[in-house]
């Protein structure tokens, strides 16, 4: 369960994981500048030399607070690590061993900033860094110090330009280094030297290249392992023609793996398209393996379209079906993914079913059903259900005050947010200045607040209620609040976009 309100929100999770019983809560509460926490935290650790990785966490519980703005931004917390347990949607954790946190951020300079990352603990972490950004496509950071007791240092560069884009990190870490020693904790880590490239000549042709250092968790009770991944790859699209290579080389544990990829597709109308995937994979003292698939996708309706894959792999050939429908009470899409696992060199190429699935069954109680592809290449699944309530009284006034006498802040923001068919976006997530806005079933959202602003506004796709993948077509980067008879709608649109049918690794 999760609460929240103008100025405190929190959660609560409890549930059986692994035949025991878990339990999980955190509040967090509003006291003018600052946020003060208690219990259960995610917290976020990234270094600006983090150009590769995916987003670091970990979990602590005890008593924290923090504190954001235009110049800096701090969080302390003192308690103890913990072991996330759970799903999606349940979090709990287990205490560990006693912890203090300090992470900091100041901007030194318009184009200079200094971060800095520390953990007290019975191993300790004290990471330093800099980010220089001198102009809007370059980015150059440095980061120096410790990781759970090992030595750590790290150098990024990243250029993007409209036609070149050039990232590029050396990372010299200990054996057994660590952002954060907490037992159980799943990590992802680059290591040694990474680049990657991309050029694009022109709106039709790309091509991109690239190495890449991996360490990974493979389960959370095993030690890290190391794989390395080279690849090369060129597309090209032009009038619902497309067409592309790919290269790929990986080692993992002394095995040296070869892969290739070829794919074609082609827009026959604008209810058709067609496409096909050919990939090789040349294992080292392994026999040759080969898929070839075919995929045909038909769009029935606006809302409705069908897939049909076949497959051929290991001389037998399969079927599978897929598509999408979505509406307001349904929203599905099964879809096929082909993803590249270095740390299976045997058989690196795997296709997998992408599944998403939202049933608002009445009102916001929706069902949800998702699946995802582990490092080793299992498929996974979760299910949930979930609902959200208001209550008026969350528009009250900060003081307490008789029924009679409340107010409301006198200024506000409000408007609407839709797809590209026009159709309302419910559960829509939106910061505007300090605030955060959901939508309703109408795809409306209402924020009240003091003062005219300006605020900005920023739509966080990553963070609806509901299943599904957005990206956003048209937003104000800013807006001002006026009063209740003055204020306009603010038109926000967004769109769905469908999965990739190439996961890079």
């Amino acid at each position: 369960m999760e609460l929240k309100s103008p100025h405190y929100d929190g959660s609560l999770g409890g549930g059986l994981f692994e035949g025991r019983f878990e339990l999980g809560a955190v509040v967090r509460y509003k006291y003018g500048e600052y946020s003060l926490i208690a219990g259960d935290d995610s917290v976020p650790f990234e270094l600006p030399t983090d150009l590769f990785d995916g987003s670091h966490y970990f979990s602590a519980r005890g008593l924290g607070i923090s504190r954001s703005d235009a110049g800096g931004s701090f969080y302390a917390l003192a308690g103890m690590t913990s072991t996330w347990v759970g799903t999606a949607f349940f979090q709990a954790t287990r205490g560990n061993t006693p912890v203090a946190i300090f992470f900091s951020e100041r901007r030194l300079s318009k184009s200079t900033r200094f971060v800095s990352r520390n953990i007290i603990s019975d191993r300790q972490t004290s990471l330093q860094a800099l980010a220089w950004q001198p102009r809007k496509w370059l980015k150059t950071s440095l980061t120096a110090g410790i990781g759970s007791n090992q030595k750590y240092s790290a150098a990024s560069l990243e250029v993007d330009s409209e036609k070149l884009t050039i990232r590029a990190s050396y990372i010299d870490a200990g054996s057994r280094f660590l952002r954060i020693a907490a037992p159980g904790l799943s990590i992802s880590e680059t290591d040694k030297g990474n680049i990657q490239g991309l050029y694009r000549p022109n709106r039709y042709f790309s091509i991109s290249a690239g190495h890449q250092n991996i360490r990974q968790t493979l389960n959370p009770n095993s030690a890290a392992a190391d794989a390395s991944v080279s690849n090369v790859a060129g597309d090209f699209h032009v009038s619902g023609l497309w067409f592309g290579a790919g290269l790929f080389q990986s080692s993992f544990a002394g095995r040296n793996t070869v892969g290739t990829n070829l794919y074609f597709g082609r827009r026959l109308s604008e209810r058709l398209e067609v496409s096909a995937n050919y990939f090789e994979s040349r294992p080292q003292h392994e026999p040759l393996t080969t898929i070839l698939s075919g995929t045909l996708r038909e769009k029935v309706a606006q809302r409705f379209s069908i897939l049909e894959l076949v497959t051929r792999s290991n001389g037998q050939t399969t079927t599978a079906f897929g598509g999408d429908f979505i509406s307001n009470r349904l929203n599905i899409r099964a879809d096929y993914q082909n993803v590249y696992l270095p740390f299976r060199p045997a058989r690196p190429f795997q296709q997998a079913l992408a599944l998403n699935v939202g049933v608002r069954v009445w009102g916001p109680y929706q069902f949800t059903a998702a699946s995802i592809v582990a490092p080793d290449g299992h498929l996974r699944y979760s299910f949930g259900a979930s609902t959200y309530l208001y209550r008026y009284r969350g528009l009250m006034s900060e003081q307490p005050q008789s029924p009679a006498s409340f107010s409301l802040p006198k200024f506000l923001v409000e408007g609407v947010v839709k797809d590209m068919d026009g159709n309302p976006v419910e559960g829509a997530a939106l910061h505007i200045g300090r605030e955060v806005a959901f939508t309703d079933g109408s795809g409306r959202f209402l924020k009240r607040f003091h003062k005219h602003g300006p605020f900005q506004v920023k739509v966080l796709p990553d963070e609806f209620l509901f299943s599904g993948s957005f990206e956003v077509v048209q937003a104000p980067s800013e807006v001002r609040a006026d009063s209740e008879d003055r204020a306009a709608d603010i038109a926000i649109v967004v769109r769905r976009v469908k999965s990739e049918k190439n996961v890079a690794p």
